[in-house]
C-alpha cells in the first residue's frame, strides 16, 4: 500500500520491526453511528462509554480483536515525551494473571500480537483461530485493565525502548524523517519524537505509567473491534463481560497550535557516513476531517508514485536512470500533517533529483493531468484496498482507525465510493492547495564523503563519468526540441581501405535495431510528426532528432535505441551495400563532385580528409559487416561523443536522462586513429579528368586554410566571403560581371578540426580556363599585396555576422552548431564568440592571411576532349 499510516517513523511498535497496519484511507470527521452500517458491520456502546465494533465476515476461521486508545504521543507533556509508546511495550508484560507469559498463551492459540504507537493513537491487536476469540478478548481486557508495571520489569524494557530508538536513528531514511518532522512542526506536539528522547523515557517511572492508564485508558476513550469469523451477538457480550466494568472518566482537552507558516524555501542539511544522498520536500497537508482533501490527495500519491505507471517511476527512475528512489507521501492525523515528496541518489544528482521531483509536481499545478492517468491510479488504489479487506486483521485495523480518528468507522468502507468519484480537477485543486512550491522545507542527508564538485558541471558544458560531453541550452522561447549527437568519425578517421565505412555505418543505424525495424522506428517517429535523419561530415556523424513540446518524450526512447542498440542486420547491410554503390556510381555524374573529390585527394592524400565520403566502389564492395560491427564499437563510445539539445527541457532532467541511455556505452580507452588531415603542399600543381560529355570547364582551385581552432579561422572567413560571398564578391564582380568569363562562380571555406582550404570555382567555356585561373590568382595576390578596403572588409564582416544570425533562428541550427564547434575542438563558447571574432578582423589581418596561406594551391579539372 502507499506508505502512509505505516511510515518507518509514524509508529512505535512493541517489536523490532514496525508493525505494518493494512491499507488505510485517510479520511474522517463522519457522525458517530450505532446501527447496522455498511460492510455489515453493527456498532454498539456499553453503558460506560465503550464503544464496540463486530465485523464478521464469512471465510477463514481466522478473527481479530483489535484495541484502540485515543491517545498518542500528541497527548504527552514534553517532561513524559514518550510514555505512550513506552506505556504500550510494558502491557505485554502482562497482569498478574498472565504474567510474563502473554506472548506463549497467544502462540499457544496459533495466533500472532502486537501493537503499535503513532501521534494520535495507540493500538494492540491479536489475531487468532476463530474458536479462540473469547479468551482473546478476555487477555486483552485483562493485560490493558490489570497490568503491573513491576520495577525491574520498567527498567528492562526501558534498555529496549533506547534500543528500538538507535536502531531508527541507524536506519538513514528513518533519521532523516525523524529530523524533518521535528524541523518541520517545531513546539507542536507533533514535532516530539514518539519514542521519546533518553532524558525523558529515563525519568518515567511507575506511578506516571498508573497516572497514564488511569487518564486515558478509559471506556471513553477506547473502541473494540472484533472482525472475522464471529458471531457478533457472542462477540459483543464477551467485550461487555470482560470491559463492562472499566468505569468512565473525563479526558482531557487537547487544543492545535498554529504552525509557523513558511513563505520561503527552508534548508535542513544532515551529514551521515552513507553512500547515497536521500531528500525530502514537505508542506502542511490536510487535517483528518478534511474528508475530500484527503481522498483526492490519495489519488494524487497514486498518480506521483504507486506502481510502474507511475510518475515518479516512469519519468524520474526509469527514464533518468540515475535516482534510486523517488516517492510521495501523506500521513493522516487528527491536526495538520505533512505532505512529502524525497528521493534517494547518489550525491552528484541533487539537483537532478530535486529539479525532478518539482517538475513533477509542477505538471500536476499546471494542470497536465490525464483522465487516463486518475483512471490507472484510482483501479490500484481500489485494487489494493480489495486486498485488504479480505484479512480480518487489516479490517479490524481500519475500522478501528477510524473511529478512532474520526468517530465513525463507517467510513472504512465508505471511502472506496470517494475514490471513484474523484475527478482530475480534484485532484489538480488539492495540489494547487498544498503543494505550494517555494514554501518547502527540503531536508538532506548527505554521505560525510561526498564532494560537491564531483559530476564536473559547468552551466553549458557537462562531462559525465563516461566522458559523454553533453551540451544542453534551455530555451523556452520555442515549442521544439532538438537533439544532435556528434561522433567522432568521418572521413578523418578513414584509411584509404576503409573510405565510406563512417557514413555507411551511420546510415546503417537508421536501418534498424534490436528491437525496432526501419519500418518501426520512422512510423514511430513520424506518427509524432518527429523528423530523424543522419549526416556525415568530414570530422563526425551526425544524427538528428526534431520533435515537439508534446512529442519528445515519446520519440527520445527511439532515438537512444538507434545510438546504442543497432542490429546491424546481414539483410540491411547488403541492401545498404548495393544502395551505396549506386549512390557512388551517381556522384560520377556529378562533376563538381569529381572535381572537390579530386582536389581533396590532392591537398590531403589518399586517406583521411583525402577520401570520397561515400567511399570508392573497391571500398564499399570489399567492406563487411564485421567491419561496420567493429568500427561501431570502436568510435560510438561516449568519450567520442558530443549531444547537443536545445528547446524547452530542464537542463539537469536532460542531463540525467541522457547519462541513463548511454551509461552502458564504453570504449576500450585507447586513442582513435586518424587518416591524414594536415596539408603539406610544397608547390602548386593541378590534377585533371576528362569527360567525353562535358561541355564546359569545371575548375576548383584549393588553398591551405586553417583549422576552426586557429586564430585565423574569422580572418579566413571574411576573406572568403570577400572573395566569393555574394554578388559584391570579388569573384562575381570581376570573373562574372566585368569580364563574362564565367556563369557560375564563388567560394567557400569549410570549418575542420585538422587543416582546412579555401576553395574557390568556377564554370567556364574550355578556351576561357587560364584566362579565369590568371584573375582567380590575381584577385588573391591583389589582396595579399594591397589588402582590401574598410568598405569592403565591413561588408563581409556584417554578411558573415547576419549569416550567423539567420542560422539562430531554428533550434535544429543551435543545436547544430554548439555540438559542431565543440566536436571540431573549437568548444561549443566559439558559437558565442563568433561574432566577436568576426568584428575584431582588421584589413591588416586579412592581408596576412593571403600572403601567409595562398601561395601554393591545387587546381582541379574537369573537361571536355583536347582535339
Amino acid at each position: 500500500m502507499k506508505r502512509r499510516l505505516h511510515s518507518l517513523m509514524a509508529f512505535a511498535s512493541l517489536t523490532l520491526a514496525l508493525v505494518l497496519g493494512p491499507f488505510l484511507p485517510m479520511h474522517g470527521g463522519l457522525a458517530f453511528a450505532q446501527e447496522a452500517t455498511d460492510g455489515n458491520i453493527q456498532i454498539a456502546t456499553l453503558d460506560n462509554g465503550l464503544t464496540v465494533v463486530m465485523a464478521p465476515r464469512a471465510g477463514a476461521p481466522v478473527a481479530t480483536v483489535n484495541v484502540w486508545i485515543g491517545v498518542g504521543s500528541a497527548q504527552e507533556p514534553p517532561e513524559l515525551a514518550g510514555i505512550a509508546h513506552f506505556f504500550e511495550h510494558m502491557i505485554f508484560y502482562g497482569s498478574e494473571r498472565y504474567y510474563d507469559r502473554v506472548d506463549s498463551v497467544i502462540e499457544g492459540w496459533g495466533g500472532d500480537a502486537n501493537a503499535s504507537t503513532s501521534f494520535d493513537f495507540t493500538e494492540y491487536h491479536v489475531t487468532v483461530p476463530s474458536e479462540h476469540t473469547a479468551p482473546a478478548i478476555e487477555l486483552m481486557a485483562d493485560i490493558l485493565i490489570n497490568g503491573l508495571f513491576l520495577a525491574e520489569d520498567l527498567e528492562s524494557e526501558r534498555e529496549v525502548v533506547f534500543r528500538e530508538g538507535e536502531q531508527r536513528n541507524d536506519n538513514p531514511a528513518t533519521f532523516l524523517s525523524l529530523r524533518t518532522w521535528e524541523a518541520f512542526y517545531g513546539s507542536h506536539p507533533y514535532g516530539h519524537p514518539i519514542l521519546g528522547t533518553t532524558e525523558t523515557v529515563s525519568s518515567i517511572t511507575r506511578e506516571d505509567f498508573l497516572n497514564w492508564l488511569a487518564t486515558w485508558y478509559v471506556p471513553n476513550n477506547i473502541v473494540v473491534i472484533v472482525a472475522g469469523d464471529i458471531d457478533p451477538d457472542s462477540a459483543l457480550r464477551q467485550v461487555e463481560a470482560q470491559f463492562g466494568g472499566m468505569e468512565s472518566g473525563p479526558l482531557p482537552k487537547i487544543s492545535e497550535p498554529a504552525l509557523t507558516a513558511r513563505d520561503a524555501v527552508e534548508e535542513l542539511v544532515l551529514t551521515r557516513d552513507v553512500e547515497q544522498e536521500r531528500l525530502m520536500m514537505v508542506w502542511p497537508g490536510p487535517r483528518f476531517a478534511d474528508t475530500d482533501d484527503v481522498i483526492a490527495l490519495d489519488v494524487l500519491l497514486y498518480v506521483l508514485s504507486e506502481g510502474r505507471s507511475s510518475r515518479f517511476y516512469q519519468n524520474i527512475i526509469r527514464d533518468l536512470g540515475v535516482i534510486a528512489q523517488a516517492d510521495s507521501f501523506y500521513f493522516t492525523t487528527k491536526m495538520t500533517s505533512i505532505f512529502e515528496l524525497s528521493a534517494q541518489y547518489p550525491p552528484q544528482w541533487y539537483e537532478v533529483a530535486r529539479t525532478a521531483l518539482l517538475n513533477e509536481i509542477q505538471r500536476i499545478l499546471d494542470g497536465d493531468l490525464s483522465a487516463a492517468e486518475m483512471e490507472t491510479a484510482k483501479t490500484i488504489l481500489v485494487s489494493a484496498y480489495g486486498r485488504q479487506v479480505e484479512r480480518s486483521g487489516s479490517v479490524a485495523w481500519g475500522l478501528g482507525f477510524y473511529h478512532t480518528l474520526a468517530g465513525d468507522p463507517n467510513f472504512y468502507y465508505e471511502y472506496i465510493d470517494g475514490i471513484r468519484n474523484v475527478t482530475v480537477d480534484d485532484v489538480v485543486a488539492v495540489a494547487r492547495k498544498y503543494a505550494r512550491i517555494g514554501t518547502q522545507l527540503e531536508s538532506r542527508l548527505i554521505p560525510e564523503s561526498y564532494v560537491a564538485d564531483a559530476v564536473g558541471l559547468d552551466e553549458t558544458l557537462i562531462t559525465l563519468d563516461n566522458g559523454l560531453r553533453l551540451l544542453i541550452q534551455e530555451d523556452y522561447n520555442t515549442d521544439v526540441v532538438a537533439f544532435q549527437t556528434f561522433v567522432g568519425t568521418g572521413t578523418s578517421v578513414e584509411g584509404a581501405a576503409e573510405a565510406g565505412i563512417s557514413t555507411f555505418t551511420n546510415s546503417l543505424l537508421l536501418r534498424g535495431t534490436h528491437t525496432r525495424t526501419e519500418e518501426e522506428i520512422f512510423a514511430s517517429i513520424e506518427n509524432l510528426g518527429a523528423l530523424l535523419f543522419q549526416s556525415q561530415l568530414p570530422d563526425m556523424a551526425n544524427i538528428t532528432l526534431i520533435a515537439s513540446t508534446d512529442t519528445w518524450r515519446d520519440a527520445f526512447p527511439v532515438y537512444m535505441d538507434i545510438l546504442t542498440n543497432p542490429a546491424f542486420a546481414e539483410e540491411e547491410f547488403q541492401r545498404l551495400k548495393r544502395e551505396r554503390l549506386l549512390d557512388i556510381e551517381a556522384e560520377r555524374d556529378s562533376y563538381f563532385s569529381v572535381i572537390y573529390d579530386q582536389l581533396l585527394g590532392e591537398l590531403y592524400g589518399d586517406s583521411g580528409y583525402g577520401n570520397p565520403e561515400l567511399g570508392t566502389p573497391t571500398s564499399i564492395g570489399e567492406l563487411t559487416l564485421d567491419g561496420v560491427r567493429d568500427f561501431y564499437e570502436t568510435h560510438y563510445v561516449p568519450e567520442n561523443m558530443v549531444i547537443s539539445v536545445v528547446g524547452p527541457v530542464n537542463a539537469a532532467l536532460m542531463t540525467a536522462r541522457l547519462d541513463a541511455a548511454l551509461q552502458n556505452r564504453s570504449g576500450s580507452g585507447a586513442s582513435i586513429e586518424r587518416g591524414s588531415r594536415m596539408i603539406d603542399l610544397p608547390a602548386s600543381r593541378p590534377v585533371a579528368t576528362e569527360r567525353q560529355d562535358a561541355n564546359l570547364t569545371w575548375l576548383i582551385m584549393g588553398f591551405p586554410g586553417p583549422s576552426v581552432a586557429s586564430d585565423d579561422y574569422a580572418a579566413m572567413k571574411v576573406l572568403n566571403s570577400i572573395m566569393g560571398g555574394g554578388l559584391s564578391s570579388r569573384l562575381w564582380q570581376e570573373i562574372r560581371a566585368e569580364q563574362g568569363l564565367a556563369y557560375s562562380t564563388g567560394s567557400f571555406f569549410p570549418s575542420r578540426a585538422g587543416d582546412s582550404h579555401l576553395a574557390v570555382y568556377a564554370i567556364v567555356l574550355p578556351e576561357n580556363t587560364e584566362r579565369v585561373m590568371d584573375s582567380i590568382l590575381a584577385l588573391l595576390q591583389s589582396i595579399a599585396d594591397e589588402g582590401v578596403t574598410e568598405d569592403e572588409l565591413s561588408l563581409a564582416i556584417q554578411r558573415e555576422i547576419g549569416s550567423f544570425i539567420l542560422r539562430r533562428e531554428s533550434a535544429q541550427q543551435r543545436a547544430f552548431d554548439i555540438g559542431w564547434y565543440e566536436m571540431l575542438g573549437a568548444g561549443y563558447a566559439l558559437d558565442a564568440e563568433y561574432p566577436d571574432q568576426l568584428r575584431a578582423v582588421t584589413v591588416a589581418d586579412v592581408q596576412r592571411i593571403a600572403s601567409e596561406y595562398l601561395e601554393h594551391y591545387v587546381v582541379s579539372t574537369l573537361t571536355p576532349p583536347q582535339e
